[in-house]
């Protein structure tokens, strides 16, 4: 036996069997075939959210290629729909709407970033809208839908798009495919764990008096965290920075086929709507140190117009080493943050990707574990900034949970990041960023932020130069997007069953 096979892991054992837990099994056994694999059943963790809201991120393309499910199948299954971004309400000063759409906004004049473009443009009131020069932002406002567009030159080939999924059915279409592999599969509670001398788990103590063992476990159970929380409670505490720690979930009947999500602030928090097919699902997230439960029922049922919705209370944070010893922490096991952004879904997918690319030995070993731990805290921090940055610097005062955030100050980097964009309109790098620098420019414009001082490369170029530049750009997206369908026209083509040639 070679050094190799003698360190290869032989046995995984994944705790959870919702939509991250299933997605860890088909990953792993895919990538490791001769590995044996078990998925083990608890009880489902409301709080869980990766695997309870339809929000992902454009990844969720690259995670479907790895796991080998088909876009098209989970579309005609009724398990997905498209999503090219989401329109903000009433999420600024001045209460402008706003689109955070997936991909390029604009294109450079020269060697000037169309963003400093733009802040000089919009600074002699010569421009619209930021999102009205993306095309994906464009296309969500008039409810259309078109694939991008391989060619480069194409105007269709700038933006980027999502799924939105319908959890119920998504997991469906994932148990399907993962009934093919060769994975065993129990229902039970785990009752405890045995650990080894070096301080791992050993074996899972189940409570109908079973014992199971494994080289590496996956705890993908929820914010519960079974096996990871019997090896360390340690948490970093968010609530600072993203204050809502209520969610009431609900849904209602189905409105227009839509590409986009709705994010509307209210007065105790934000509401959001993402359209299924044959329904919405529609929530409300609140600060419970600001607003009592009976009152955020109530914003939501004369808001949404739902009367019924389920309670949910998360605790926003991170554990600080999600890989300890032979036990990965995966999804809301590992980070806990509200539905703004959809993000919840896609830091699970990244999780179980770099899990994979960085998988060491059997030992385990601290030097490798302290690679993926600090990758993780890169990219989870860097969300938590993301999503931190619409409630800290919003603009918006009206509404006791607005008003109770005005005196807290930003996390470091994301105060970095805002005081870079502030002073001239750059932002600085960061490693493994889930959202891109598009993403970022989009919020920060959005919710009325602009450099203080012109770009000197965009100053370069005169101002009427600077809005010709604008207005040739947005008279071309327009026109563009006016060629494509609506979306119910292009999702009832693509449900269509293919032709059969004679």
């Amino acid at each position: 036996m070679s050094l190799g096979e003698e360190r290869a892991i032989r046995s995984i054992v994944v705790v959870g069997a919702g939509i991250v837990g299933v997605s860890a099994a088909m990953s792993f056994i895919r990538a490791l075939p001769r590995v044996r694999v078990s998925i083990i059943e608890v009880p489902p963790d409301p709080a869980a959210l990766a695997d309870r809201l339809t929000g992902s991120l454009p990844a969720i393309g690259a995670f479907h290629a790895m796991v080998g499910v088909d876009e098209l199948d989970l579309v005609r299954g009724g398990a997905a729909t498209h999503h090219l971004g989401t329109r903000f309400e009433r999420w600024s000063a001045d209460g402008e709407p706003w689109y955070h759409a997936f991909g390029e906004y604009g294109t450079a004049g020269g060697r000037a970033a169309f963003h400093q473009l733009w802040a000089r443009a919009q600074r002699a009131k010569q421009a619209l809208p930021y999102y009205r020069y993306s095309m994906a932002a464009v296309l969500a406002e008039a409810g259309k839908f078109v694939h991008p567009s391989d060619e480069l030159n194409s105007p269709f080939s700038s933006f980027n798009y999502a799924l939105r999924i319908d959890p119920d059915r998504y997991h469906a279409e994932l148990v399907a495919r993962a009934q093919t592999l060769p994975l065993s599969h129990m229902q039970a509670e785990i009752g405890g764990v045995q650990r080894t001398e070096n301080g791992g788990v050993s074996a899972l103590l189940l409570k109908d008096g079973h014992r199971v063992e494994a080289d590496l476990f996956i705890d993908c159970a929820g914010p519960s965290a079974p096996v990871a929380s019997a090896l360390s409670e340690r948490f970093e505490d968010w609530g600072e920075s993203l204050p809502c720690d209520r969610l009431l979930l609900g849904s209602s009947k189905a409105g227009q086929f839509s590409s986009s999500d709705l994010a509307a602030a209210t007065s105790v928090g934000w509401r959001w709507a993402s359209p299924l097919g044959g329904r919405q699902m529609v929530g409300l997230a609140y600060a419970s140190s600001v607003t009592g439960e009976a009152r955020a029922r109530r914003v939501l049922a004369s808001e949404a117009g739902v009367e019924e919705a389920e309670a949910v209370a998360i605790r926003t944070g991170r554990r600080p080493e999600p890989w300890t010893h032979n036990v990965l922490a995966v999804g809301d096991a590992a980070i806990a943050v509200d539905a703004l952004q959809g993000v919840n879904l896609h830091l699970a997918q990244s999780a179980i990707r770099r899990a994979l690319e960085l998988l060491p030995g059997r030992d385990c070993h601290p030097l490798e574990l302290r690679e993926y731990n600090r990758r993780t805290k890169q990219e989870t921090r860097r969300v938590r900034d993301f999503l931190a940055l619409h409630y800290l610097r919003s603009g918006r005062s009206k509404g006791e949970l607005w008003q109770a955030l005005a005196a807290r100050s930003l996390p470091n980097s994301l105060a970095h990041s805002v005081e870079q964009f502030e002073a001239r309109g750059r932002l600085p790098f960061y490693e493994e960023e889930s959202f891109d620098k598009q993403s970022w420019l989009a919020v920060l414009i959005g919710i009325g932020l602009l450099p203080r001082q012109v770009d000197p490369i965009a100053a370069a170029l005169r101002e009427d130069e600077a809005a010709a530049w604008m207005q040739r750009m947005a008279d071309g997206i327009t026109q563009e997007a006016a060629r494509v369908p609506p979306y119910r026209d292009y999702l009832g083509r693509m449900l269509q069953p293919p032709t059969r040639r004679g």
